[in-house]
C-alpha cells in the first residue's frame, strides 16, 4: 500500500515521504479499514516533529490520527465490522496517512454508506470532543454564554453549533475576518479578532462586565491565564489542549491562587473512549507511563450515545461539518503545511482517491 512515512522527527515538508509499504496486520479487536479519506489534526504535526509526549511514537513511522473508510478484514470478535463505513482512530494514534489503517473497535464508529465522504470525513474528531467538553463535562446549560476559542477551527466551528443548538449565547475568537465571518454564519452572538482586539475587554464589553459561563480552551499558553479574567463566579474553563505550543502540556504552572479568587473550576477533557473501565496508566494507551497522573477515559458506552446524538443532529440538518480544505493524496504534506500556518479554516481532508 502507498503510505506517507515520517522516517525521522522534522518538519513535515522535510520528513514525510510517500512509500510503498506492507499493510498492517489485524488483531483481535481491530478492523483493517481501507481508507478513503485522512483529516488532519495538530496532534499529528507534534508527532511528526517529535514533541508530542503523550502518545509517541518512534520514527519511522506512518501518522495519522483520523481516517474514514470502509471495513475489509477484521480480526477475533470484531468480524461484524465488516463491510461498514467508519470513521475513528487508529491504533496508537498513528497510521493514517495511508491506504489502509488498523483501527481498535472502541474507537471506530460506524457512519450511513451514503453520507458524502467530505461530510464523514470531517465529522468524528470535532463533534465528540466538543459534545464531551460542553455537555458531558462542562453541564452547558440554555441561556448560559460560553467563550470558544478558535471558532474557524474544526473543534471550534464544531462546539460553535453545538451550543447555539442548545441554546446558549456564544463568543467566539478568530483570526481574520474571514474566520470571524464563519464564526457568526454559525451561529455565534460576538466573534472577536484575536489578533487586533484584546479578547478580554470584548468579552467584557460583550457580556456588560457578566462574564463567561464557560470557556472552551484548546489554544493553552497566555491564552489560557487571559482566559481566566472573563469567568464569572462558578464558571467552567474546558482545557482540551495546547495549540499554542505543546510544551506546555508539562512546563507551565497553574496558578493555585488564580482558582481560590476566581471561584471558577478548570476541566480537562481528554477523548480516548475505552470498555468501560479506568486507565491506570497512561501505557493502556500510548505505551508510556506518567507517573503521578490518574487517567480516567470515557466509555465506549458513552461515545455511542454521543455518536447517536450527532448523527441525529446531522440528519435533520442542525450542524454541519465545516471543510476548509480538500486535497489529494499527494498533496498531504502542502496541507500540513497550510494547515500549521493557520491558513486554513474548518477541517482539512486528504482524500486517498478522487
Amino acid at each position: 500500500m502507498r503510505a506517507w512515512v515520517a522516517g525521522r522527527f522534522g518538519e513535515p515538508l522535510d520528513v514525510l515521504k510517500l512509500e510503498t509499504v506492507d499493510a498492517p496486520e489485524v488483531a483481535a479487536g481491530h478492523i483493517l479499514v481501507r481508507v478513503l479519506a485522512a483529516t488532519l489534526n495538530k496532534n499529528e504535526i507534534d508527532g511528526i516533529r517529535g514533541v508530542y509526549a503523550s502518545m509517541p511514537t518512534p520514527a519511522p513511522f506512518i501518522p495519522g490520527f483520523e481516517v474514514y473508510g470502509v471495513v475489509e478484514q477484521a480480526g477475533a470478535g470484531a468480524e461484524a465490522w465488516i463491510g461498514k463505513h467508519v470513521i475513528g482512530m487508529p491504533r496508537g494514534g498513528h497510521g493514517g496517512y495511508a491506504e489502509y489503517a488498523v483501527l481498535p473497535t472502541v474507537m471506530a464508529f460506524e457512519v450511513p454508506a451514503a453520507l458524502p465522504a467530505r461530510t464523514a470525513s470531517a465529522l468524528f474528531w470535532p463533534f465528540h470532543l466538543a459534545w464531551l467538553a460542553l455537555f458531558t463535562r462542562a453541564h452547558l446549560q440554555r441561556d448560559e454564554t460560553v467563550l470558544i476559542h478558535a471558532g474557524a477551527g474544526g473543534l471550534g466551528s464544531a462546539a460553535i453549533q453545538l451550543a447555539v443548538h442548545a441554546g446558549a449565547r456564544v463568543i467566539a475568537t478568530a483570526g481574520t475576518e474571514e474566520k470571524l465571518g464563519l464564526c457568526r454564519d454559525l451561529g455565534a452572538d460576538v466573534a472577536i479578532n484575536y489578533r487586533t482586539t484584546d479578547f478580554v475587554h470584548a468579552v467584557l464589553d460583550a457580556t456588560h462586565g457578566r462574564k463567561v459561563d464557560v470557556a472552551l480552551d484548546s489554544v493553552g499558553g497566555e491564552v489560557l491565564e487571559q482566559t481566566w479574567r472573563c469567568l464569572n463566579y462558578g464558571a467552567r474553563h474546558i482545557i482540551l489542549g495546547f495549540s499554542s505550543g505543546i510544551e506546555q502540556e508539562d512546563e507551565r504552572p497553574v496558578l493555585l491562587r488564580q482558582l481560590i479568587f476566581g471561584n471558577f473550576s478548570m476541566v480537562g477533557v481528554l477523548m480516548t473512549y475505552v470498555e468501560d473501565r479506568v486507565l491506570e496508566s497512561a501505557s493502556d494507551v500510548s505505551g508510556v507511563a506518567y507517573p503521578q497522573v490518574n487517567f480516567n477515559m470515557p466509555s465506549r458506552a458513552l461515545g455511542e450515545e454521543i455518536h447517536a446524538r450527532i448523527l441525529d443532529l446531522l440528519a435533520r440538518k442542525r450542524i454541519r461539518p465545516i471543510v476548509g480544505l480538500e486535497v489529494g493524496f499527494e498533496e498531504l504534506p502542502q496541507a500540513i503545511d497550510r494547515f500549521d500556518r493557520r491558513e486554513t479554516w474548518g477541517r482539512v481532508i486528504v482524500h486517498t482517491t478522487r
